[in-house]
């Protein structure tokens, strides 16, 4: 099955906490990579073969992935087919046995072998630990391929993640996306995914940026960029990708030696000049930490002083001017001990939640203070929150409260927000309705009750009086001002949509989103 074509002096090696297998998986597609990737995890074994970045096959050794096993799990074959063909060698001999007995057609082989590929790649996508190795020179046999729909899978496996594993994924908020020009059109993308790649038309756009663009919480703008990556959607720049641009030159340079080699007669071994000189092998692993603390604390002491921290250095136990060595190794430390991943076996519900709760603020922290930008950026916030803090205590009380009051209508909004996204208008109206009478000078809480409201026609003007309302706080805003115009079109209020788009491209004249909603009304 397999082809080893020379030396693998290019071979690239980590881990799954530094780069998870389906970023990999991204990673050789975009670069359309040969090669196999082998994946370990303790007994577990698995191999993806790809073709020009495309996944040609994939083996496993969990005899559930045996072609096999899975015809006996969906009931297509009888076992005591085995006493028939003892000594098939493997899923391929099982196959040729098969088509000889006319009980598939090749067809309907090829359909087994992509339903087991499918199965292998999702199983391994759930592994959070693990070791991987890509190997370019290693090639599976000519004429096995099979076509396997990647980016369905791997949109299903992003949209199951959670939000603290997906805030892990990004090394800040300056990284950047831009649209792919032809993207697999097949998927159907959820309302807010669809209205998250709808702000970029054309550009590309940083995390921050588009944040400030969608005015959606950033847990799910986080999530919704992560899964557009993945899908296909977009390409990502700037982040800690695990093929470096130098390991890509060298793997494509030898390609190029190697067809150069296999235009000659095989006889005649290729000359050192064509082929790239050795590389040392580059490992990709997450950081470990050397001499972790030797002391341990008590959980609930490490619970109670995560939870009543008043920043990041508090929760890591750290000085604010701590090296990183040291915020590495009190990270790695907690990490260690208190990983929620050691508490499955609690039975008790509300401890369970404060340890989850509190292993994703130490995360959180160590994410931020380990960057430096990221790390300079949080220390002038809280110097500045510490001094804002100061002046609502000069001022009294009441600015006190008020503060209160704000944190209240952001929590209620980003309840109420999520539920919308979820399509569940009814359940979200209660939490966006309290966003609005806490902080009515906060347009997009307006925007987005008034989104909710137009779920009921009952509702309709008191909807268009909170989208009015928002666009009057933000005239300038893109998305408020679009949710506007496309109310007024869902009702079927063509003339009020595009005077709207008018006003606005008055004010933004080159919004290519308004301009491309008014040109199909113009059509009409």
């Amino acid at each position: 099955m397999l082809q080893m074509t020379a030396p693998n002096h290019l071979d690239l090696e980590g881990d799954f906490l530094a780069s998870p297998f389906a970023e990999l998986l991204v990673e050789i597609t975009e670069a359309r990579l040969d090669g196999s990737l082998r994946l370990t995890r303790e007994n577990q074994k698995v191999v993806v073969y790809f073709n020009a970045g495309e996944i040609a096959f994939a083996v496993s050794n969990a005899r559930s992935a045996r072609l096999f096993d899975i015809l006996m799990r969906e009931n297509k074959i009888d076992k005591n087919l085995l006493s028939e063909n003892p000594d098939y060698a493997g899923d391929f001999e099982l196959a040729k046995f098969l088509i000889e007995k006319n009980l598939f057609d090749k067809q309907e082989i090829n359909a087994l072998f992509v339903g087991q590929i499918e199965e292998i790649l999702r199983g391994a996508l759930r592994w959070e630990t693990g070791e991987w190795n890509f190997s370019p020179l290693v090639r599976i046999k000519q004429g096995i391929r099979f076509q396997v729909n990647l980016s369905k899978i791997l949109i299903e496996y992003a949209r199951g993640l959670s939000g603290e594993t997906i805030f892990h994924r990004f090394r800040s908020s300056k990284e950047v996306f831009q649209p792919k020009k032809t993207p697999d059109l097949n998927i159907n993308l959820q309302t807010h995914e669809a209205f998250v790649l709808s702000r970029f038309s054309d550009s590309q756009l940083t995390v921050d940026e588009i944040q400030d663009i969608a005015a959606l919480p950033t847990t799910v703008t986080l999530q919704t960029l992560y899964t557009l990556w993945l899908g296909g959607f977009l390409i990502r720049r700037e982040w800690n990708s695990a093929f470096t641009a130098h390991r890509l030159e060298a793997i494509s340079s030898a390609h190029l030696a190697l067809k150069k080699g296999d235009a000659q007669a095989a006889a005649i071994p290729p000359k050192p000049a064509d082929i790239p000189p050795p590389i040392a092998p580059q490992i990709v692993r997450a950081e470990k930490v050397s001499n972790p603390v030797e002391e341990k604390i008590r959980l609930e002491d490490y619970l109670e002083r995560v939870e009543k921290s008043h920043n990041f250095y508090e929760s890591l136990a750290v000085e604010t001017k701590a090296a990183m060595p040291e915020i590495k190794k009190s990270y790695f430390a907690l990490a260690k001990q208190f990983h929620p991943d050691r508490f499955y076996k609690e039975s008790d519900a509300d401890l369970l939640r404060r340890i989850q709760k509190a292993f994703s603020a130490i995360a959180k922290a160590y994410d931020t203070l380990r960057n430096e930008d990221s790390r300079n950026a949080y220390d002038f916030k809280i110097r500045k929150e510490l001094a804002q803090m100061q002046n609502l205590q000069n001022a009294g009380a009441d600015e006190i409260d008020k503060r209160k009051q704000t944190d209240i209508a952001t929590e209620n909004f980003d309840e109420g927000f999520n539920l919308l996204m979820d399509e569940n208008y009814t359940d979200a109206l209660p939490f966006l309705a309290r966003a609005v009478h806490l902080a009515p000078d906060v347009a997009r809480y307006h925007a987005y009750y008034g989104k909710a409201l137009a779920a009921d026609e009952k509702q309709r003007y008191k909807a268009e009086s909170e989208l009015q309302t928002a666009v009057k706080l933000e005239p300038e805003n893109p998305t408020f001002r679009i949710i506007l115009a496309e109310f007024f079109i869902e009702y079927n209020l063509l003339k009020r949509a595009e005077g709207e788009l008018k006003r606005f491209l008055a004010i933004v004249p080159n919004n290519y989103e308004a301009q491309t909603l008014l040109d199909s009304l113009q059509k009409k």
